[in-house]
């Protein structure tokens, strides 16, 4: 039977993507394609990759201040594959703070004062599904930079992107160690990835033309290199905190440190 009279007469016709991921993904089928899968294409005038626009940079440290709110405890009996891949039952990522307030997973970028377009460094930028967790939480690329996407698990996971400003995605990994590669065409704050088979995982991805973005680890640090003298916009970004700006004016080869304060209730 043609591929179109499948799509045509299934009991789910209507939501083609559906048809693709039930049926077709799974076989290998080429005529589903997922969107991003091709690199967009870049102005031929992009700065090149890896190229430094000057020799100043600005680090810093984001906290949070007030009460802590106990991680709340997953469940994943729905999947024994996913329970039992963790010795203790798991977590949300939501907030995570670390001695002294160190707030994790924030994304932080050059707002403003940036301009032009980059060209996107060939190196993938990786995002893993293991013990039924998206890793890294949240992770930034460059539009048209390769992110790759690994299934860990020995289960099924569906990779499905939120997203306002680029096309999303939504297809199947059914086999550990299987990779995907996605790209993005246009800038956006921020791209949420999720799994409907799986609804407590989820990642965010910042995606900017320039790699002037950083985010923070363990010790809520951040660090923006190779910036040129100029004024620029500084901005953070928490998934449940919302977002703060501060202005800043940068020297030639000067580091300035800044420090963003979330309040909790």
């Amino acid at each position: 039977m043609r591929v179109d009279r499948i799509l045509r007469h299934h009991p789910l016709a209507g939501g083609a993507a559906a048809v693709c991921f039930l049926l077709l993904i799974p076989m290998g089928f080429p005529g589903c394609a997922t969107p991003g899968e091709r690199p967009p294409e870049i102005p031929p005038e992009a700065v090149p990759a890896g190229t430094l626009l000057g020799q100043g940079s600005l680090g810093g440290r984001v906290t949070f201040r007030g009460t802590v709110p106990e991680p709340e405890t997953i469940s994943m009996h729905s999947d024994a594959i996913c329970q039992r891949s963790h010795e203790t039952p798991a977590t949300r990522e939501t907030l995570l703070v670390g001695p002294g307030g160190a707030l994790r997973n924030v994304f932080v970028r050059i707002s403003e004062g940036i301009d032009g377009r980059f060209a996107p460094p060939a190196t993938p930028v990786r995002l893993d599904q293991s013990g039924c967790r998206y890793t890294p939480h949240v992770v930034g690329v460059q539009v048209g930079q390769p992110l790759l996407i690994i299934n860990s698990d020995q289960t099924l996971h569906n990779v499905h992107s939120v997203s306002q400003a680029n096309r999303p995605f939504n297809f199947g990994m059914t086999v550990k160690g299987q990779q995907a590669t996605r790209y993005f065409a246009h800038e956006e704050i921020m791209v949420k990835v999720k799994c409907d088979v799986h609804p407590w995982m989820g990642a965010f991805i910042g995606v900017l033309w320039h790699p002037y973005f950083s985010v923070t680890d363990d010790e809520g640090r951040f660090s923006l290199e190779g910036l040129p003298a100029g004024n620029f916009t500084v901005e953070a970004w928490h998934e449940s905190l919302g977002s703060k700006s501060q202005t800043v004016t940068l020297g030639d080869n000067e580091r300035k440190e800044l420090s963003f304060v979330f309040e909790g209730k």
